[in-house]
């Protein structure tokens, strides 16, 4: 257990777990065909957004062990998007080897590619694992934010706070002790 003078480098990762299992729990929760749908008003389907993060999360994780992240290098059209079982089993499996990472040295320097503009070609710039990690927590959590408002539409129900950010929850709790 890290005292408050040693961060806890298995933290984020933790935390993008945890991220990555509420997903899962909503995925649970829906047919096949809510998991395909394509709610008016929405960009693509419940299943794109789904596979969307996870191809995230994979190059995150790829980046830790090989020390490049890149984020062009995505599956799109996969039967992640059209088949909910395998989105659970692949959110499983990303959950799991989140969770395998401990003692994860946040400071290591990783390259990532990343295309900034539509009309650029994709970018190679310098970050750190700590970094990268703490914006596909960011990126997963907007995501999560818009799964949810999708699955509303379809007349169903998330977890309370599932896609808010780490600091909103925090400033409800403190304000729900004020009351």
């Amino acid at each position: 257990m890290a005292d408050a003078a040693t961060p806890d480098r298995a933290r984020p990762c933790t935390a993008l777990a945890q991220l990555v299992a509420d997903q899962a729990g909503v995925v649970a929760g829906l047919t096949g065909a809510q998991y395909t749908a394509s709610p008016d008003g929405f960009p693509g389907g419940l299943g794109s957004q789904i596979r969307h993060c996870l191809d995230h999360v994979a190059a995150v994780l790829a980046g830790v062990q090989t020390g490049r992240i890149d984020y062009e290098s995505r599956r799109r059209g996969t039967t992640l998007e059209t088949h909910r079982t395998e989105a659970l089993a692949a959110l499983g499996d990303l959950q799991a080897r989140l969770q395998g990472l401990v003692a994860i040295d946040l400071e290591r320097p990783v390259r990532v590619i990343d295309r900034l503009t539509p009309n650029g070609e994709p970018l190679e710039f310098g970050s750190t694992v700590g970094r990268e990690i703490a914006f596909v927590i960011s990126h997963t959590t907007h995501h999560n934010a818009l799964i949810a408002a999708m699955v509303r539409t379809l007349g169903h129900t998330v977890p309370e706070r599932f896609g808010f950010a780490a600091s909103t929850i925090t400033f409800l709790d403190r304000l729900a002790c004020v009351r």
